[in-house]
């Protein structure tokens, strides 16, 4: 039933987004910002400012469309020999980069981009902003991407994949009482101590992998919390990303004051993900929340 949910929703934001006006050759789409964004044909030289924005481009099959992205962009493999236009911030990126490489289509990551994009508009650049918060909102930007560059079908199939996957996941762990699922704590930075809000993709996955998120009630996307209260809440498993390097080890954690109380302390319960499966909008957060959720439930999905 959920599959048959997700597929049905997906399908409907797709057709809402991605507009292919046939007979004429001109393509538009509707972007993350609800802006109306039209090319008088498929994208060929597209430019993307984030990671996730040139992962996504290549799981529809527009890699070899893309003619710059940005320093941080590793995967796939190919997008490191890509010329880069900059680091992630606005202010690290270099227009005149950018339009030496006569790009059609500029793909931004919404609001932190927006002078960037203002810049590029001025010379009459195309800006699409790629900045879903939904794991249904990746699908159907992905296929209002996929319009913009002539693979609107692979587009959405990546996306009903993953949406699929999800669900799979989501299925298996159904069946857990609410009193049986574990609780976790994501950890996002140590100092400040920060989580995430229940509007975030780490929360989503924790819901999706059958957890449950110890401070779903927070609001915002990254609030600042204060150890005492992580106490108080007793997780059974602490997650993050990869990136905290040595910072959050079983060791490191519990030498915090009154952090040995922890249950996922007491049992070295401390699951680190790879920060590219879970800070990133695209199709692999499928695998994040697959891997969480064998984690966290290991008998469901041997």
């Amino acid at each position: 039933m959920k599959n048959t949910k997700f597929a049905a929703l997906f399908l409907m934001l797709a057709l809402l987004a991605a507009q292919v006006q046939a007979g004429t050759g001109a393509v538009g789409a509707v972007d993350s910002l609800g802006i109306q964004v039209s090319l008088a044909k498929p994208a060929e030289r597209v430019v993307s400012l984030a990671p996730g924005i040139t992962e996504v481009l290549f799981a529809m099959g527009a890699g070899k469309k893309v003619v710059g992205n940005t320093t941080y962009c590793d995967y796939p493999q190919e997008a490191l020999s890509i010329p880069k236009v900059g680091g992630f911030s606005a202010k690290s990126m270099s227009i005149e980069k950018i339009l030496a490489l006569k790009p059609d289509l500029v793909v931004t990551s919404g609001k932190i981009h927006k002078a960037v994009a203002d810049e590029l508009l001025k010379y009459g650049v195309a800006i699409f902003a790629y900045a879903p918060n939904t794991f249904a909102e990746i699908a159907r930007d992905m296929a209002a991407l996929g319009s913009l560059t002539g693979n609107l079908e692979q587009a959405r199939s990546a996306g009903a994949e993953m949406l699929d996957r999800i669900a799979a996941v989501q299925s298996k762990v159904a069946s857990i009482a609410a009193d049986k699922r574990i609780s976790v704590f994501w950890e996002t930075y140590d100092e400040p101590l920060m989580t995430c809000g229940a509007s975030t993709f780490q929360h989503a996955m924790i819901e999706a992998a059958g957890g449950v998120d110890i401070f779903s009630d927070l609001p915002g996307a990254w609030p600042t919390i204060s150890q005492e209260e992580v106490i108080k809440r007793m997780p059974q498993v602490i997650a993050g990303a990869d990136d905290h390097g040595d910072k959050m080890t079983v060791e490191q954690v519990s030498r915090r004051t009154g952090w040995n109380l922890i249950p996922a302390v007491k049992n070295g319960r401390i699951f680190l993900l790879p920060s590219a499966l879970v800070s990133r909008p695209t199709p692999r957060l499928a695998q994040g929340v697959e891997r969480m959720a064998a984690y966290l439930y290991p008998p469901l999905f041997r």
